[in-house]
């Protein structure tokens, strides 16, 4: 037992991606089958290893571990080509089931302590499925207790021993929930789930719900080489009329704060506070070549915004 003033700052947990996960996490990537789970992976992999934003999140550079329990070597190969990413050399190290059903902790067990190294710096794991994992425990996914007092801690005992962050996939049920038991949810420190438009598969929508960090959710687009960004809804100069509204709300207030729900009051919005707020972030950069310079604070129970309005000046004028 401490006092709160006598815990050591110094031991606390790194931020591996900004917003999303801290160092020695358990996390969950989920979505139905054939959606894009594993090119996400693959993808923030790809920004771990060479310390670029993942979708916008920083991150901190992190040699990876990928086991792919569904791939060979030669088909990820495949899929980094496809997705014309290429890891930091030295920094992503790959293990597959070798032709064997599944993928034996024990068999692996000094490559993952080679893979940690010192233990000084925090590395990342990425399991991808969880399913055809052999972590020396029999469990049944949809088991609460399985989960919650074998499955889990077992997996939290490997990030303690090895100064690791854990990244697993799995699948939705027809639901659209975690398959299994509600104990996947409960007992991780994030989920991402990859929700897939019926009528476009190229569009998507990511959510993210979080034990250290505040939830959200974001739209993505699938680009041609599987890779995600998240998905601009205004274009160029295609300018959402609900945005329209408020620049001339803006330009006419000059200096205001609002709200989301506020703001569709007052300036008499066609949207809900919700799509209006995600447009707002969306477009934070296109609104201030418009003139707009918005900034955001969190208090206990919303989240507000300062605007300050400027004419906006034409490069050719500069």
């Amino acid at each position: 037992m401490k006092l709160i003033e006598e815990i050591d700052t110094s031991e606390k947990k790194d931020i591996i991606v900004e917003g999303l996960m801290r160092s020695k996490g358990v996390y969950l990537l989920v979505s139905k089958p054939k959606v894009g789970k594993s090119m996400l992976a693959l993808q923030l992999s790809y920004c771990l290893t060479n310390g670029l934003p993942f979708l916008g999140h920083k991150v901190t550079f992190s040699p990876v571990l990928y086991i792919s329990t569904e791939s060979d070597f030669g088909q990820l190969q495949d899929r980094y080509k496809t997705l014309q990413l290429t890891p930091k050399e030295g920094s992503l190290f790959i293990m597959d089931r070798n032709g064997k059903p599944t993928i034996s902790i024990f068999d692996h067990e000094y490559e993952i302590a080679d893979f940690a190294g010192d233990k000084k710096n925090n590395k990342f794991v990425i399991i991808d499925m969880l399913k055809d994992m052999d972590l020396g425990i029999s469990y049944d996914i949809n088991d609460f207790q399985d989960i919650a007092q074998k499955l889990m801690p077992k997996l939290r005992e490997l990030c303690e021993k090895y100064n690791i962050t854990i990244l697993f996939t799995h699948h939705l049920n027809k639901r659209n929930e975690t398959l299994g038991s509600t104990a996947f949810d409960a007992c991780i420190d994030g989920k991402i789930t990859l929700f897939e438009n019926r009528n476009d598969h190229n569009h998507l929508t990511m959510k993210v719900i979080n034990r250290d960090f505040e939830g959200f959710d974001v739209d993505l687009k699938r680009n041609k080489n599987q890779t995600f960004k998240i998905s601009n809804p205004i274009e160029d100069d295609e300018i959402d009329e609900n945005l329209i509204f408020f620049i001339k709300y803006a330009s006419y207030k000059k200096d205001f704060e609002f709200t989301s729900t506020s703001i569709i009051h007052d300036a008499k919005l066609k949207t809900t506070a919700l799509r209006f707020e995600r447009a707002l972030n969306l477009n934070i950069d296109l609104l201030k070549k418009e003139g707009l310079h918005i900034t955001k604070s969190r208090t206990s129970n919303e989240r507000k915004y300062h605007c300050v309005y400027e004419e906006p000046i034409l490069e050719d004028d500069e």
